[in-house]
């Protein structure tokens, strides 16, 4: 009997894009893992495999690819699917030279994404692509990679240069509630107290970040309204010790109970509908990249979203009824109110303690970001890295107005000069 692989006209010892992985280990894992592949197409001649880089932009610490295959019978006939590959190039691109300590890192997050894929996916019933296949990343010894779902016909995403609105925030809560509904409510799932390496991962890096700042001021146009904020929360922004207390401690003092956060909600991790136009709608289609998931307070991946995504007027907007609105879906969730393990006034707190956590990031972000984006357009460039700084700026200002008054006790034991 002919198999697939003697039918097939494609070079299948082609390494996809100079990759370990070739044609013909992709091809194994589609017809051996996609049940759609397998249908619609198992028993076909493959003609060729183009692989493109769909992540430019989006991620830095993994190339991902869209492989098109088409096949022998009729070439416009196409299916794409997904290689996720672990890599530290684009971040060295944007950042410089990395120290030794990143591939101990890139190696970390990739075992904790494969592991999120096997253990926890089906249990939160949110949307996300599907995964056929996990190679584990070994450093300077072998490729790792995840064969995923191309889920790109239906959703998009957005970038950092630009806005949400107040339905997509609301699509997000939705989705969030009933992610936090099924993780609390996990069955014969022993999580609790061993997923929490990644809560503080970005606190990790709160010196890359400040590396930022003094180009941001000189760039920004607005230094005079920048430089005061910046002497007087320096210190506070590079305070490990209060991104270990918004992130992982001040839940618990509140008595409430941790779940399972995604731990990068930007613009790059979150897919949306589109149109049969390929314009953008308003519904979540898709969370990736699940890198730094980590055990946490249920206000982690909100506050994220609303500090990183919205500018300052739709997030301003948006936190009159975020919380609530988060609140009462999670009661929809669960079917009865004294089921929920929260209350509005502490899911309150928390949001208000990472909002800041995150604010004082989107300085350093907005430098990082736009030194990775390809936009031959100067103007257009100048007009989204303008966007960022208002971003920033609303941010940060927001962040002064707490400090200054409801969490004044905050500044003073994480901020104050010894």
């Amino acid at each position: 009997m002919t198999t697939n692989t003697e039918k097939d006209v494609v070079d299948l010892s082609k390494p996809i894009n100079g990759h370990s992985f070739t044609n013909k280990w992709l091809l194994d894992s589609l017809r051996t893992h996609d049940k759609t592949f397998i249908n619609l197409h198992g028993n076909r001649s493959v003609k060729d495999i183009t692989a493109t880089n769909i992540s430019e932009g989006l991620g830095f610490i993994s190339y991902v690819y869209r492989c098109n295959i088409t096949f022998n019978d009729d070439e416009n006939d196409q299916y794409s699917t997904v290689l996720k590959i672990p890599t530290l190039k684009e971040l060295e691109r944007v950042q410089g030279e990395l120290d030794e300590g990143y591939a101990k890192q890139i190696t970390e997050v990739h075992e904790c994404e494969c592991f999120f894929y096997k253990n926890f996916a089906k249990i939160l019933d949110v949307p996300m692509p599907k995964v056929f296949k996990m190679v584990e990343y070994i450093h300077d010894r072998q490729e790792g990679c995840i064969h995923m779902e191309d889920i790109s016909q239906n959703g998009k995403c957005i970038s950092h240069f630009e806005n949400i609105n107040l339905t997509k925030i609301k699509s997000f809560i939705r989705n969030l509630a009933r992610m936090h509904k099924n993780i609390l409510c996990a069955k014969d799932l022993d999580w609790r107290g061993k997923h929490l390496k990644n809560a503080t991962l970005f606190g990790d890096f709160v010196e890359s970040v400040d590396m930022f700042i003094d180009g941001f001021l000189i760039k920004c146009k607005l230094e005079d309204t920048f430089r005061p904020l910046v002497t007087k929360y320096r210190k506070f922004t590079l305070n490990k010790d209060y991104f270990y207390f918004a992130n992982v401690q001040a839940h618990k003092d509140l008595n409430m109970p941790s779940v399972l956060v995604h731990g990068d909600m930007f613009a790059g991790n979150i897919m949306w509908t589109k149109d049969e136009e390929g314009d953008i709608q308003n519904e979540v289609a898709a969370f990736i990249d699940w890198q730094v998931m980590h055990e946490g307070s249920p206000m982690s991946d909100l506050s994220c979203f609303l500090t990183l995504c919205a500018d300052g007027v739709v997030r301003r907007q948006a936190e009159q009824f975020a919380i609530q609105y988060y609140y009462d879906c999670l009661v929809k969730e669960f079917g009865d109110a004294n089921l929920v393990p929260y209350t509005v006034e502490n899911l309150q707190i928390c949001y208000d303690y990472l909002f800041m956590s995150h604010a004082f990031h989107t300085m350093g972000l907005t430098e990082f970001m736009i030194k990775a984006l390809k936009e031959p357009n100067e103007a257009l460039k100048d007009a989204y890295y303008d966007f960022s700084v208002l971003k920033a700026l609303h941010a940060w200002e927001d962040a002064d107005r707490l400090l200054n008054g409801k969490y004044k006790h905050i500044y003073e034991k994480y901020g104050q000069p010894k």
